[in-house]
């Protein structure tokens, strides 16, 4: 991504936090598939060990659409990820929303990745973007949801690696999935 947008973790709870909201969300979203395990103590930017078939550029057998397809599903699953990283930790941690100057920053970067990844005009990056921040906002407006959450962070301090299987067994168990 083009655009830097500054989302460091404060202490490893925020950490934990974060990681935890990022794979409750993509869960809820179904894509478990996109993900291998999660990882507490990887150096940032890699605590989120994705399958082999994320971000996969395809190959030259493949066709345009099918290639396409996958390049939206990694861009929406990029994004619901990033927002519930940011709303899980600023909603359980510190009982506050995201400003407003964040959101249009990642809406920003989510139209200049659509445009670059996907060749999507403003309106249609704009209509992902709401949509992954509409539905990421319901889930942890949801006080069911965030008991999970925290829940999960608990696991993840303790286990300091969970894998996917792990994760959706364990929301599975929280009638989350």
């Amino acid at each position: 991504m083009a655009q830097r947008i500054n989302l460091a973790y404060t202490d490893e709870n925020d950490k934990i936090y974060g990681i935890s909201g990022m794979a409750l969300t993509l869960v809820a979203c179904n894509g478990e598939d996109l993900l291998a395990e999660v990882r507490v103590d990887a150096p940032a930017g890699a605590n989120m060990v994705m399958s082999h078939d994320f971000a996969f550029n395809g190959n030259p057998r493949m066709s345009a659409k099918i290639v396409w397809a996958q390049t939206m599903k990694d861009l929406r699953a990029v994004t619901s990820m990033t927002l519930g990283n940011i709303i899980c930790r600023r909603r359980l941690l510190h009982g506050s929303s995201v400003e407003d100057s964040l959101i249009a920053d990642l809406r920003g970067l989510v139209r200049t990745e659509g445009a670059e990844q996907c060749g999507l005009d403003s309106d249609e990056a704009d209509a992902l973007f709401g949509a992954c921040l509409s539905y990421v906002e319901r889930l942890f407006a949801h006080a069911a949801v965030c008991a999970v959450a925290r829940r999960l962070a608990d696991r993840l301090a303790e286990r300091r690696i969970l894998s996917s299987a792990e994760i959706v067994e364990y929301l599975d168990s929280q009638g989350l999935h």
